[in-house]
C-alpha cells in the first residue's frame, strides 16, 4: 500500500492525472467500452470502471476500460 502510494504521488507530481469515469458520459477518445448493460442510469453513461485510465496533461496515456449504461 505504501509502495503504490508513493508511486501515485510521484507521478501526479510529474502531471500524470487520473481519468474520472463513474457517472460521466462514454467519450470515445477517452474510455473503452468493455460491456453495455442495462441500469437506471441514463444511456450512455459510465457505470463501473474496470482499468483506470491515466492522462499526461493533455494526451491520453491509457484509456479506462468502462462498464456502459445501455
Amino acid at each position: 500500500e505504501l509502495i503504490y502510494r508513493e508511486f501515485m504521488r510521484l507521478l501526479e507530481s510529474e502531471g500524470v492525472t487520473r481519468l474520472e469515469t463513474i457517472g460521466q458520459p462514454f467519450t470515445p477518445s477517452l474510455h473503452e467500452a468493455i460491456a453495455a448493460t442495462p441500469a437506471k442510469a441514463e444511456s450512455d453513461t459510465i457505470i463501473e470502471e474496470i482499468e483506470a485510465g491515466y492522462k499526461l496533461g493533455d494526451e491520453l496515456l491509457r484509456p479506462a476500460r468502462v462498464v456502459v449504461a445501455t
